[in-house]
């Protein structure tokens, strides 16, 4: 998976430089917000669950096709942790995205790739199996992603991402989400 991941991206960074002409004296031509919902399905080391994600970022937009952007995001989802009595795990999240627009500016088809910053917050099971406490881990990762925005300024997002975490204690774990959500623009 990570292969045809990596390629995706390349693919991606490849096809904005070819039409890249000097990324337009680097001031975008357009910028717009955007606030998306979205759902789809965390990965924990083997375990999936139902993940829920509201995000709020933007893009900058020039008339040669090329994007980039950001967005960061509140997360949660189920800790697969079977021995904690509070499975509640929230996420606190930033991605960066570069990418190609195509079409009319910040209207139609966008893909990019994603670097991906993730934090989470959860319950674990102590040394001596008697109490939960807090624990959190981090990571940086990577992805792609897609989206595509109407006339109407309504947004439908797509996106992969997989990190490697490491948690309070050094335990390292993948985290792979899967994600697609609606949402505005302006």
């Amino acid at each position: 998976m990570n292969k045809i991941l990596i390629s995706l991206v390349a693919l991606a960074t490849l096809t904005t430089a070819s039409n890249a002409t000097l990324i337009g004296a680097w001031a975008p031509d357009k910028k717009v917000g955007n606030m998306s919902i979205s759902a789809g399905q965390a990965t924990i080391g083997k375990k999936s669950n139902t993940m829920y994600t509201l995000d709020l970022g933007g893009n900058y937009y020039y008339d040669n096709g090329i994007m980039w952007g950001a967005s960061f995001g509140l997360g949660y989802t189920k800790n697969p942790d079977t021995t904690v009595s509070n499975k509640t795990m929230g996420e606190i999240d930033g991605k960066f995205r570069f990418g190609y627009s195509f079409g009319e500016t910040a209207k139609g088809l966008g893909v990019y790739g994603i670097a991906d910053f993730s934090y989470l917050m959860y319950m674990s099971r102590n040394a001596t199996n008697t109490d939960d406490e807090f624990e959190s881990a981090n990571g940086i990762g990577f992805g792609a992603g897609a989206e595509y925005v109407f006339d109407s300024g309504l947004l439908i997002t797509t996106s992969y991402t997989t990190t490697t975490m490491t948690s309070d204690t050094g335990t390292k774990f993948d985290y792979d989400k899967v994600l697609v959500g609606i949402g505005f623009s302006w």
